[in-house]
């Protein structure tokens, strides 16, 4: 094996490190927002029309940051 490939071969596995990570903090950010609005649900015991309507807004800003991102 020649130095290149040695190269190579480390940073396909830091790569691959770093997307892993990154989709577990990913991961972490989604289920704490999940929770805190469990909890606003919860606490402002509201009906099935506006947690539809509060779902809704949550995911149109996480569509909006997407495409903020991938802009």
């Amino acid at each position: 094996m020649n130095s290149s490939s040695i190269t190579q071969s480390k940073l396909q596995d830091i790569s691959g490190q770093i997307k892993q990570e990154t989709e577990q903090r990913l991961c972490d950010l989604y289920i704490n927002r999940l929770m805190q609005i469990g909890g606003h649900i919860l606490d402002q015991d509201l009906t099935a029309s506006e947690v539809n309507e509060l779902l809704n807004q949550e995911a149109e800003k996480l569509r909006h940051q997407s495409y903020e991102t991938n802009a």
